[in-house]
């Protein structure tokens, strides 16, 4: 996109819709602006960006699964007989 634009009186600069949503980050200088795409991560899953052996693991598992290489999930007869065996809480 390029071209001119103007501010309306209440500050605001359109771009268009196929910048809709996006985060931006913004620079101002004496003569121009700048945008800078950004993309937020919440606090909760930073951790992973910053493990890069964990990052690693999730990075694999999911390489994995887009390949179909998924392991066998549980016996669960085994699992319910086992449950079956435990003595009842008193």
């Amino acid at each position: 996109m390029s071209g001119l634009k103007t501010i309306d009186d209440k500050g605001r600069l359109t771009l268009g819709r196929e910048f809709a949503g996006r985060m931006v980050q913004v620079e101002a200088a004496e003569d121009m602006v700048v945008l800078r795409f950004y993309r937020a991560v919440p606090e909760r899953e930073a951790w992973l960006w910053s493990n890069e052996l964990a990052k690693g693991m999730v990075d694999r598992g999911l390489q994995q699964a887009r390949n179909r290489e998924l392991s066998d999930g549980p016996d669960l007869e085994v699992v319910f007989s086992f449950a079956d065996s435990l003595p009842d809480e008193e």
